[in-house]
């Protein structure tokens, strides 16, 4: 992907963004393709990127007690980063690519950099900082569940996680055991 290909990528996202912002932000940026099971950022790490998917997807997790608990899922057209990378600190997570993906890599300096002198730029932000506390009131919600509960809202509203997802990594997402899950699926 070029830098041209990258703009109309971002414009498709964000129409209202100027195409000088884009231009600007486009050089700032690499497209990347990596394998499966790459890790785009690392737990106890600092990181200087964020990155839009468009092929692909990752898991999000974090260890407790030598166990993998997945946080989220991220595909095509998504935004990529933990809020604490975003922000030059150290990584609660990792975030995995569960098949071969390609990316939008931007550099979060430049990008941070850019955003003082572009108010679409703040605008982009402010809308990404209320679309994950979105994500994170309906999650908080989503536990509030019983395990049943949870998966049937989640297929509802997500249906490509039962083809791109391991039951794994879903259980681990839903809080249950791969044989709960088994279980559960089994009687729907």
């Amino acid at each position: 992907m070029n830098k041209s290909e990258i703009i109309i990528f971002l414009k498709s996202l964000y129409s209202y963004l100027e195409s000088n912002t884009l231009s600007e932000i486009a050089g700032f940026c690499d497209y990347l393709k990596l394998s499966k099971g790459t890790e785009l950022i690392q737990e106890r790490k600092r990181h200087g990127y964020f990155y839009f998917i468009t092929k692909g997807s990752v898991k999000s997790y974090y260890l407790h007690e030598g166990n993998e608990i997945c946080t989220w899922f991220a595909f095509e057209k998504e935004m990529v980063s933990t809020i604490k990378t975003f922000e030059g600190l150290t990584s609660n997570e990792t975030i995995e690519l569960l098949e071969d993906s390609e990316f939008i890599r931007i550099n979060t300096k430049a990008f941070k950099s850019l955003t003082e002198t572009k108010a679409s730029l703040s605008r982009l932000i402010n809308e990404l900082i209320i679309g994950h506390a979105i994500f994170l009131e309906e999650l908080l919600y989503l536990q509030s569940k019983p395990g049943k509960v949870r998966y049937e809202i989640l297929i509802k509203a997500e249906p490509q996680l039962l083809q791109r997802v391991s039951l794994t990594d879903l259980a681990s997402f839903l809080g249950l055991s791969r044989e709960t899950l088994s279980r559960i699926r089994s009687k729907t």
